[in-house]
């Protein structure tokens, strides 16, 4: 009960008289009353060290707001928490409560609630990019359970400045649930005449739905590094690599690299390195840094990971003095061919695909990536950019099927302030401002509406756009590259696509093929997920049986890259073996292999079939499955007429749902 303040709303006050009693008392001569908590008493000690007056009305240091709204724009930790915070603030907005988060040092980040209640907590300073650490306001909930590292009431009088006598406020910290470390402190508060003690568990309650959220972005963050760190493998084969998270923990490293720290005579000393490496590298953090260790005669190139605009790890290259690292590095990480290397395959089909995409990267003409879906269209466009004379500006991806039909046009174009009901007051850019300058990535562009057509066809046509709302143009200087995996001639004729859009977009097309297509690229594309998910897993999985192989290159793959990678995750996580067994695939393709089976025991228990006959049973039964009974294109696939197909699928005894 140490961190409730308030048992029964009946306490409130004869509590606050009690307390206010025991604050004056320790204010005048330092002595402590009896009844108080023993961790408000220690934050008033500290309080008093960090020179915190008594007396003081409101907090002492306030970040600019732009400061903190341009913070906040930057943080995944803060887009990641709004969805949640938003649904809770509905939840709590009869209660006379203000929701507040703050950053891991109590600068607030967002503040919700009553507005007659917010305008009252004003006089206090407790307002967006107001810090409300102990050093700032003294002992307060959001500050105390920072320095505590655990949830805490504090009522009225415990405050140890009088501005914030009035308040009760209910404070629960946000960890990362795989370090520990606080990323920032969920809090209520309210007039101290609305204190309850379920307050707190509200608090404590809205805190771990953030860090269940917070562990799902950090299992993406891990398969990013992971990612990074296989890349690299591959790219320098021969150098010692080690990849760091944020904290410069060690995740994981290269052959090159064990065999060095685990050297007989000479071992490189990573711990004694590390902390080397946190104390050179903080000094003055760098995208890319060049640091050399003479006490161990070795210079690290320390790079950042970073995943949407946040540093989630660091990837560090090591090499003895003799040679330069950096400037190799350098001369790699501006290859042109780099970027390519990350799309895995040497089949005729995609070597040729990457050579046309090769040759229009370095011209500045809209692209369309047509293909079906999970054959990897994101990772041409973000290739082509990469290659592009525009590689140091942004890379916009917009999954235009994502994105609700009413707010597509405010999402790509923007809109002025109060441009409509719920809009900004300082109103937004659409990610074409976002792209200025780089390359917009439009996903799925056959689900644009066609009233948001005209507008995409004003930006091709005029390089201008104008936010929803307002009068005023500005100018437009993206490279357009779309992608779809609906047939948009089909499209146009039916009238849900522009022509003059697409003759727009059109003016390169990058078909890509089909993984069913490649049959070359397809066990060299599971060992290198095989490789990534054992890593990323901790798993010591290194091959398929023979049965996974030989169904592998027989399943159609109707989700191509995509489902294969989705496949062999599933498979790494459930094996308990060092290679992937059938039992560890998914069950639909678990059941796949089972009506593979009874396919063929009726095959074998037909003789009446010839070789033919069996054949073309087969290549039915496949499109039948594949288009989910649908016979027109059936039909259309094997360029057979409609009565053809439902004749065949009478004499073979097919079932269909058409």
């Amino acid at each position: 009960m140490e961190a409730l303040a308030i048992l029964s709303p009946k306490d409130i006050h004869q509590r606050q008289k009690e307390l206010a009693g025991a604050w004056e008392q320790y204010v005048s001569n330092r002595t402590i009353a009896t009844k108080l908590r023993l961790t408000i008493v220690e934050s008033w000690k500290r309080s008093s060290q960090l020179g915190v007056r008594p007396q003081q009305k409101k907090a002492k240091f306030i970040s600019p707001l732009e400061e903190t709204i341009e913070w906040r724009n930057q943080s995944e930790f803060f887009a990641m928490a709004i969805p949640i915070l938003e649904h809770m603030t509905e939840q709590v907005s009869n209660t006379y409560h203000l929701l507040t988060l703050t950053d891991a040092n109590g600068r607030i980040i967002y503040l919700n609630g009553d507005r007659s209640i917010l305008k009252k907590a004003e006089k206090m300073a407790f307002t967006l990019g107001a810090d409300w650490s102990e050093a700032s306001v003294g002992t307060n909930a959001i500050g105390t359970a920072l320095h505590i590292k655990e949830a805490l009431q504090v009522f009225s009088y415990e405050h140890f400045a009088q501005g914030a006598h009035d308040w009760v406020c209910s404070a629960a910290p946000v960890k990362d649930p795989l370090t520990g470390d606080i990323l920032g402190i969920i809090d209520l508060t309210a007039p101290y005449e609305y204190a309850q003690p379920h307050t707190l568990s509200t608090a404590q309650m809205i805190s771990v739905s953030i860090q269940k959220e917070y562990l799902r972005l950090s299992n993406a963050y891990r398969a990013h590094i992971i990612e990074v760190f296989l890349k690299a493998k591959r790219r320098w084969p021969k150098e010692t690599i080690w990849v760091l998270d944020k904290s410069f923990q060690l995740i994981t490293f290269n052959q090159n690299a064990q065999d060095i720290m685990h050297e007989k005579y000479n071992p490189l000393p990573f711990k004694q390195i590390q902390q080397r490496l946190l104390e050179l590298y903080l000094e003055d953090p760098q995208e890319e840094k060049s640091i050399k260790l003479k006490e161990f005669q070795i210079e690290l190139l320390v790079k950042s990971i970073v995943m949407k605009n946040e540093r989630i790890g660091y990837l560090i290259l090591i090499r003895k003095m003799e040679g330069s690292l950096y400037q190799d590095f350098q001369l790699d990480r501006n290859h042109r061919e780099k970027p390519w290397s990350n799309i895995i395959g040497h089949s005729p089909q995609i070597k040729d695909i990457i050579s046309r995409a090769q040759t229009v990267a370095s011209t500045d003409v809209p692209v369309l990536l047509t293909g079906e879906s999970g054959s990897g269209k994101e990772l041409f466009a973000r290739a082509i950019h990469e290659t592009s004379t525009r590689r140091h500006k942004p890379f916009i991806a917009v999954n235009i099927a994502s994105i609700p039909k009413e707010l597509i046009a405010s999402e790509l174009f923007g809109y002025a302030p109060y441009a409509f009901t719920g809009a900004h007051h300082r109103g937004k850019k659409g990610k074409f401002e976002e792209a200025q300058g780089g390359t917009i990535f439009l996903d799925e562009i056959g689900d644009m509406p066609l009233d948001v057509q005209v507008y995409l066809l004003r930006v091709l046509q005029e390089k201008e756009i104008v936010r929803l709302g307002a009068s005023q143009n500005i100018s437009i200087d993206v490279r357009v590259v779309a992608a779809t995996h609906q047939k948009l001639t089909e499209l146009v004729e039916k009238g849900f696509f522009r022509l003059d859009l697409f003759y727009r977009l059109n003016v390169v097309e990058l078909a890509l093929p089909p993984l069913r297509e490649r049959d070359s690229d397809l066990m060299e594309l599971a060992y290198y997920f095989l490789e990534r998910f054992s890593q990323q897993y901790g798993k010591p999985i290194h091959d398929f049986s023979v049965d996974v192989k030989q169904f592998f290159q027989s399943y159609p793959w109707p989700g191509n890259i995509r489902e294969l990678q989705n496949t062999i995750e599933h498979a790494v996580i459930f094996s308990a073996n060092h290679i992937i067994e059938i039992q560890d695939l998914p069950e639909h393709l678990k059941s796949a292999i089972e009506k593979k089976k009874h396919v063929q025991n009726t095959q074998m228990s037909d003789p009446l079939l010839d070789p033919l006959q069996l054949e073309e049973k087969r290549l039915l039964q496949y499109w039948i499955q594949k288009t989910a009974g649908n016979i027109s294109e059936v039909a259309r696939q094997l360029n057979r007429s409609r009565a053809t197909i439902y004749r065949k699928i009478k004499q073979y005894g097919l079932a269909h749902s058409d």
